[in-house]
């Protein structure tokens, strides 16, 4: 919805005093963040309302931390959003949260009624999108990573399609590669660093000066058979000799 209709849309009238405030905050600052505490059907929760309206940008929703931690986190996202950054389903962010990247996830429309109630007050329905930004553990694995503990998961409830994409990191995750690659030589050696990164190479070159910086969901645009080493652990690598050959695993002697 481009910002012509965005202005056009009619508020609700509202029927209290939380209504006005949530009305008002919207008008001076952008949005409001409403907050949801924890009980017996789940973690807490909290989530924007406005940033739409105002923004064109998708609400922001985050499980699982108290609100005095969650609260700041959505302001800081709409702070960077009102800078210029935009934030997409598997965009991950660095700055949101000190020391540790966030993941933007596109949050399905049947998850609305359970967990958006004011928001669809404010918005007279359910014509409006949602990213839940989802935060890691202490090792820098999201939910869906298979060493990330149960407890990690267990507060950050699932609300988008899981199966969308392979890869434990986000589409635009910065990965090394050379300039053959993207003249189109194929992959033949990936990569992934005990510290977590991707590297894409050819095994034609190791010269500084033919190193590239891609995002991995670039990478995997070029060839979509990268998927298959999706899996691939940290700390290991894989080879072929030719494209559609078996991919060949080791793990990275840490001595080389």
């Amino acid at each position: 919805m481009g910002s012509k209709n965005r202005k056009a849309r009619k508020l609700p009238e509202p029927a209290d005093d939380f209504d006005r405030e949530l009305l008002a905050n919207v008008k001076e600052y952008g949005w409001h963040v409403m907050g949801v505490k924890e009980d017996e059907q789940g973690p807490a929760f909290a989530y924007s309302i406005g940033m739409y309206q105002t923004l064109d940008r998708p609400e922001v929703i985050i499980f699982g931390l108290a609100f005095d931690v969650m609260h700041p986190l959505i302001n800081g996202i709409g702070q960077q959003i009102r800078a210029g950054n935009r934030f997409d389903d598997l965009d991950e962010a660095e700055d949101i949260v000190e020391g540790y990247n966030v993941m933007f996830r596109s949050v399905l429309l049947r998850h609305y009624q359970e967990y958006f109630g004011y928001a669809r007050w404010f918005y007279q329905g359910d014509d409006f999108p949602v990213l839940q930004c989802v935060w890691p553990d202490g090792q820098h694995r999201y939910p869906w990573h298979p060493e990330c503990p149960e407890a990690i998961k267990k507060r950050q409830p699932v609300l988008w399609e899981e199966q969308s994409w392979p890869f434990h990191e986000g589409k635009n995750r910065a990965t090394i590669t050379t300039k053959p690659v993207l003249q189109g030589h194929p992959v033949l050696l990936v990569s992934h660093d005990p510290d977590g990164d991707w590297q894409f190479l050819c095994g034609t070159t190791n010269r500084v000066e033919d190193g590239q910086v891609v995002s991995l969901g670039g990478i995997l645009k070029q060839d979509s058979t990268l998927a298959e080493l999706s899996d691939l652990p940290e700390g290991w690598r894989a080879s072929r000799k030719k494209p559609g050959a078996r991919w060949n695993r080791e793990k990275i002697d840490e001595r080389e």
